[in-house]
């Protein structure tokens, strides 16, 4: 969505460009008793928050225009902070480090993520300097997302909430990547945190809980709940360490990118 400001030389509107920021979320050491999670190891998610980050510096100036990256267990990050130091981009990226695991660890994860994320979007520089024109891409920081370039590149004009939702075999929302404008944050993201806390069950996931806020009416908001490209992810699934893309994990991303081409209609 872009912004009207007036120019300076007359009453004439013109558009203000969007500015793309990437905000990686990330808990390097997670509390034991988190449910569904299989990764554990503060070493082995160290590596995977290393990889990401030197991945997506590469799309700034190239698609995007800064990086946020929003570490809410206090863990040390120096290895992180040298691999941006070691790029020269110190300046398009800012980190943010802190204790935001106050919560019992049975809230579960997708808890754990909004809270980081409302905490990135209240004391992040970068964010508050581009709150007029701001498009967020939320990644979860471990995961790679191999075709991003080509995402951004096809990404519907004038969106104020980007999703991926599924229909098959069960309703689902992919949210290790969500994009938002500030607005849209103010009025829904913002909102939501309560709602995702886990049921003590595990009968109810919180992305089938997130697709039922979504679905409230959201007067205002331009709303696309389906990517216009499937995401093609590189990264070890936190709930059972396997790797999104190989084995049948692999196949699943052919076979959805295959049916999204022939079938637009049927969200798998």
């Amino acid at each position: 969505m872009f912004k009207q400001f007036r120019n300076r030389f007359g009453n004439r509107s013109v558009q203000m460009p969007l500015f793309n920021v990437i905000l990686l979320t990330a808990t390097i050491t997670p509390p034991s008793g988190v449910p569904l999670l299989a990764r554990t190891d503060p070493k082995a998610r160290l590596q995977d928050y290393e990889k990401g980050l030197k991945f997506y510096l590469q799309f700034i100036n190239n698609g995007i225009d800064a990086i946020v990256f929003a570490e809410n267990s206090n863990s040390d990050i120096s290895t992180l902070e040298n691999i941006v130091t070691q790029s020269g981009l110190q300046d398009e990226v800012e980190f943010l480090v802190f204790g935001g695991l106050d919560y019992p660890p049975s809230y579960g994860r997708a808890y754990g993520e909004f809270k980081l994320i409302d905490y990135a979007m209240a004391h992040s520089q970068t964010i508050k300097n581009h709150k007029d024109n701001l498009l967020l891409w939320k990644i979860t920081g471990r995961y790679i997302i191999r075709n991003i370039a080509k995402i951004i590149a096809r990404k519907p004009s004038n969106i104020d909430i980007y999703v991926n939702l599924r229909k098959f075999p069960i309703l689902w929302a992919d949210m290790y990547l969500l994009v938002w404008t500030t607005k849209a944050y103010e009025a829904f993201f913002s909102k939501i945190l309560s709602n995702l806390i886990a049921d003590p069950s595990l009968k109810v996931q919180p992305e089938e809980v997130f697709i039922k806020l979504l679905e409230q009416p959201l007067e205002g908001l331009n709303v696309q709940k389906r990517f216009n490209v499937i995401p093609f992810i590189d990264g070890a699934r936190g709930s059972d360490n396997q790797n999104y893309s190989k084995g049948l994990n692999l196949r699943k991303y052919y076979i959805r990118s295959i049916i999204n081409k022939l079938l637009p209609w049927l969200w798998i």
